[in-house]
């Protein structure tokens, strides 16, 4: 009885250590698991982190380079450059404010990278604005040498003219030349009163007397006075304002139309309107009729 019953005691200890060995295995299992898992999260956000620092360094390097191409843009226009230096200090603040931003602050660096995209937007917009700039530069560079070439070729063809003018009288013959007497040039006011002053002055009015010339071509002539301001320069009112002396075309200032007979004639020819401003200084008033130079007077304003 007593040999049995030790026989049977190792049989009923052996679930029991089975069982024992079941749960350590199932332990070592989830621990296993648990260590897998912790193992891949670790990983997973070493990675992203990686990313992420790798994402805040380019986004960096793109800002400072987008603050070199801010520092190399160049204009006059003084708004423009206020505007570009404000763009500027907004690409530093960024700069700053990413430089204190972790890696692993995925929004910040995403909207760090949306204030990068807008700013470099509104410089392709500066750089569109400053090369249009510099394309009206040019082009009014080129124009300005040209109005100075046509200015002083004008400024030629004004002394060709009045060298011919001064000629004029001796290519004439002068049994056939009209001639005039008493030239009076004297400048008035808007109410028609003669006054010795630039500011007042509304109009130049030029009179004088033709002579009696019996040989001379009678019937409706033409009579043009040119004026020749302080600076030398002829007062026109209109342009294509030509006429023909000695066989050169000459611009006129006024004309009028007169009926000579032969006998003495006289005549006033008025030169202005009230938009024209008279400055300081002596005018000269030639007279031309028949294309030869009749006479000439002078006018000194105040």
């Amino acid at each position: 009885m007593d040999d049995s019953l030790n026989t049977q005691q190792p049989a009923a200890a052996n679930p029991q250590a089975k069982t024992a060995k079941t749960v350590m295995i199932v332990l070592a299992c989830a621990l296993a698991l648990v260590a897998a898992v912790f193992a891949y999260v670790w990983i997973d956000r070493a990675k992203i982190i990686g990313e992420l620092t790798t994402d805040k360094t380019a986004l960096e390097h793109n800002l400072e380079q987008l603050r070199d191409e801010y520092a190399q843009l160049e204009t006059s226009n003084d708004t423009l450059n206020a505007n570009l230096a404000e763009e500027r200090e907004k690409v530093d603040v960024l700069i700053e404010r990413l430089k204190t931003t972790e890696a692993a602050n995925r929004s910040k660096i995403r909207q760090y990278e949306k204030e990068l995209g807008s700013l470099r937007d509104i410089m392709r917009n500066y750089v569109q604005q400053i090369d249009s700039l510099n394309t009206l530069n040019q082009r009014l560079r080129a124009e300005t040498v040209i109005a100075k070439t046509e200015a002083r070729d004008v400024s030629r063809k004004y002394e060709t003219l009045v060298k011919h003018t001064d000629d004029l009288t001796a290519q004439v013959e002068k049994g056939a030349a009209v001639k005039v007497r008493d030239v009076h040039v004297t400048a008035i006011t808007e109410k028609g009163k003669e006054t010795p002053r630039s500011r007042n002055t509304a109009q130049i009015r030029t009179c004088f007397s033709f002579l009696e010339n019996s040989i001379a071509a009678k019937g409706v002539r033409n009579v043009y006075i040119r004026v020749k301001g302080a600076d030398g320069i002829i007062l026109a009112q209109a342009e294509n304002t030509y006429f023909t002396a000695g066989g050169e075309q000459l611009i006129y200032s006024a004309v009028r139309e007169i009926d000579y007979q032969g006998d003495d004639l006289d005549v006033c020819v008025y030169y202005g309107s009230r938009n024209d401003r008279f400055v300081k200084g002596e005018y000269t008033v030639d007279i031309y009729s028949g294309g030869a130079l009749v006479g000439s007077g002078q006018l000194l304003l105040k």
